[in-house]
């Protein structure tokens, strides 16, 4: 059965300990891989509950430290309420709403966010999404961010766009490296009613026309580095 597009609250937090679980194994077994350091590595793969790919996009940050790796944990459970995403230029602000719903054991809590992006398509496009934060050990962390049909309301001149299972970030220290992984699986750009919107982008991503998409993830996790290697500003 094909996920849904939003999920209710319920039915979000529920799931969320199972997303964070599905992420970080995903993450483990993704540094399982030897890799080079500073530089993006991508990986696709389908994902029949989706009915899409999803994109894992990787990369190990030198010259950063345990109190980094602190840090961006909750930079990036908080990233939909910056002024700006250093690392995506397209993110055009957004804002984050508290979440009073009990969490489950390994969940340490939630938060509803709504995100604003530019992709170039004529209007914005926003994502609202549950935000879920696990620790699955002292190393790691997890966000899980999957759309809901409950948060913020959608601005004007804005297009709703879906996340589904599995959508988010991992951050993990290995005492020498940051890792971020941004996993990330979407139905479509909200261009078309779904399921055509699926369909289209299905058919691009078979083809392996999806070079811009690729290109956007690549792009993101150099961006981070540069910034992580290169902000005089930001906690060591």
């Amino acid at each position: 059965m094909i996920q849904s597009l939003e999920l209710s609250l319920g039915e979000a937090i529920d799931q969320a300990p199972i997303a964070a679980a599905q992420l970080a194994q995903a993450a483990a077994q993704a540094q399982r891989v030897p890799v080079v350091p500073q530089k993006p590595h991508i990986q696709r793969y389908w994902v029949p509950s989706a009915g899409t790919y999803s994109y894992h996009t990787h990369i190990a940050v030198s010259g950063q430290s345990r109190e980094r790796f602190k840090w961006a944990i909750e930079l990036f459970y908080n990233a939909a309420e910056l002024e700006r995403q250093p690392w995506y230029e397209q993110f055009l602000g957004g804002l984050s709403e508290p979440c009073e719903a009990a969490s489950a054991s390994t969940i340490e809590k939630h938060q509803f966010c709504l995100g604003r992006f530019d992709l170039g398509l004529g209007a914005p496009r926003a994502y609202r999404q549950l935000v879920s934060l696990s620790r699955p050990d002292g190393d790691t962390a997890v966000v899980v961010a999957r759309s809901i049909n409950k948060g913020p309301g959608l601005p004007e001149n804005t297009k709703l766009a879906y996340t589904v299972d599995p959508n988010g970030e991992v951050l993990h220290w290995d005492g020498e490296h940051l890792h971020w992984h941004h996993i990330c699986c979407t139905p479509g750009p909200a261009l078309l009613p779904q399921p055509v919107d699926r369909y289209l982008m299905n058919l691009l991503r078979v083809l392996r026309l999806d070079g811009a998409e690729r290109k956007t993830y690549r792009d993101e996790a150099a961006q981070f580095r540069t910034w992580l290697q290169g902000g005089d500003d930001l906690p060591r």
